[in-house]
């Protein structure tokens, strides 16, 4: 049985070109530690950061690890929430650069293990297939832009047909009876993408779910409006009450609209199932966006909203298909790095982080 983490995207591919919530990945004017690595394609730095994941993992500390969403099997980072550190790839198209170099920030360089003269032969053949890679990334984004056009429509016709008042009043309620009086103090909020586009297709993170979750409220939404709406109250009036909220952006709203909504404290999802992402499996119950809708409107609409949802199918998988031609185009400029790389230097690295995570975590034990 294929192992199950407690994963996430922080970057996305969307109408509007990539988007990263890496600046959020740790507080760099609270007690965290971040080692950011920087280095090129086929460096290691995925390899390095599973390892580490995995040896902390094994010590008994929980990780929470970030997909990247150019391929979803390799990682663009992992959170150590118990220590309050993290490790993560700090290249383009997510750049992080050092708030307080030395103090919160480790700068892990893997160009220090590469043979660089080496990588000089085959200076054009990395010069090609980097604009190479980048023209399919751009290719990538039109399509979604397109694609993100034709979704807006339909989020704007429902959003005419929608009873406000019932969502209203319905959000008020669950409220009420979900989260309780107020705490004394406003909860936090992180983000994230519970899914992304890649070029392994629509990846969804279940895993996450079953990880923080043991309640799953599915909202059945073909449409995205009336579950951007509720979603929307509900994280105003959790935050309101004193609960901490993941808040999961859309990544075709280009991360404007929220697509999911994690309340860890009370192990509580409420999902948006469409059918680009289907419900997980056996929820608690199902709330349906129809009844918050005039239907009979909505019908006059019926041929507008058919050809959107087939021109935007098509175009997604136009999308995807450029991102699978980017991977390829990608894993060639890696094959000529991996030659030029010295893995035991790469792997001593991950083995020196773990110690520095294992006495961070004995000191911060020490405090307690």
């Amino acid at each position: 049985m294929e192992q199950q983490y407690n994963a996430r995207f922080l970057g996305a591919n969307t109408p509007e070109g990539f988007i990263s919530l890496f600046d959020e990945l740790y507080d760099p004017a609270g007690d965290w530690r971040a080692y950011v690595i920087k280095g090129g394609p086929g460096t290691g730095k995925s390899g390095l950061m599973r390892r580490v994941a995995d040896e902390m993992e094994q010590a008994g500390y929980t990780t929470q690890r970030v997909l990247c969403s150019s391929d979803p099997a390799s990682l663009d980072g992992v959170i150590f929430p118990q220590l309050r550190a993290c490790i993560a790839d700090g290249t383009p198209p997510h750049v992080i650069e050092p708030r307080f170099p030395g103090a919160v920030e480790e700068i892990i360089n893997l160009g220090a293990y590469w043979d660089a003269e080496q990588l000089r032969e085959h200076a054009d053949g990395i010069r090609a297939a980097s604009i190479k890679n980048s023209a399919y990334h751009q290719r990538c984004v039109g399509f979604l832009s397109a694609a993100g056009s034709l979704a807006n429509d339909t989020l704007r016709i429902a959003l005419e047909c929608i009873n406000a008042d019932k969502i209203a009043a319905y959000t008020s309620r669950f409220a009420a009876r979900e989260f309780g009086a107020g705490r004394g103090h406003v909860g936090r909020e992180s983000r994230c993408f519970l899914s992304a586009i890649t070029p392994e297709g629509i990846v969804m993170c279940y895993d996450m779910i079953a990880h923080l979750c043991d309640r799953v409220i599915v909202i059945d939404d073909a449409y995205g409006a009336v579950s951007s709406l509720i979603l929307e109250r509900l994280r105003s009036y959790a935050l309101a009450a004193g609960l901490d909220v993941t808040v999961c952006l859309c990544p075709m709203s280009a991360g404007k609209r929220i697509e999911h909504l994690i309340i860890p404290s009370l192990g509580l999802c409420l999902f948006t199932s469409n059918r680009f992402h289907p419900a997980p499996e056996a929820p608690l119950r199902r709330i349906h966006a129809r009844r918050f809708i005039d239907e009979e409107m909505m019908k006059t609409h019926r041929y507008r909203l058919h050809f959107n949802a087939k021109a935007e199918t098509e175009l997604l998988a136009e999308a995807i298909r450029m991102l699978e031609n980017a991977k390829q185009t990608h894993d060639a400029l890696e094959a000529f790095y991996i030659p030029a790389m010295d893995f035991k230097r790469v792997e001593k690295k991950g083995a020196q982080i773990v110690r520095k995570l294992l006495a961070r975590a004995e000191q911060l034990e020490s405090q307690a």
